[in-house]
């Protein structure tokens, strides 16, 4: 910036400098307007994005519950399916046990003792 002359009171600026370093700000208030507006547009878009993003998010929770519950059904029926059949082998380990204790004591008796049927 130049000064344009020195006087009693201080310096004195051309207009035209002034005006260059420090311009007039026109139409502020519609400038404003359009700002908040564009602002107010952004942020219903963010929001109605936040929004669709919440309700996939729960959603998505829905969804996980209710996978968590069949999966847990379901692991509770395999545990019961197991012990069915540990219950069921035992009671087959039982039998066939049994049936080896009753053709060892005839194979214990000899020939003589089948024979005469003691």
């Amino acid at each position: 910036m130049s000064v344009h002359e020195k006087t009693k009171s201080g310096f004195q600026l051309d207009p035209a400098e002034v005006l260059r370093v420090f311009p007039k700000k026109t139409e502020t208030p519609s400038n404003e307007q359009l700002e908040t507006s564009r602002k107010h547009n952004e942020n219903s878009a963010v929001s109605a994005e936040v929004n669709a993003l919440q309700q996939q998010i729960a959603t998505a929770e829905v969804e996980r519950n209710r996978e968590r519950e069949q999966l847990t059904d379901r692991i509770e029926s395999l545990q019961q399916m197991l012990s069915d059949e540990k219950s069921e082998r035992r009671q087959l380990t039982a039998l066939l046990s049994d049936q080896r204790e009753i053709t060892t004591r005839q194979q214990r008796q000899g020939f003589w003792g089948r024979l005469k049927g003691k």
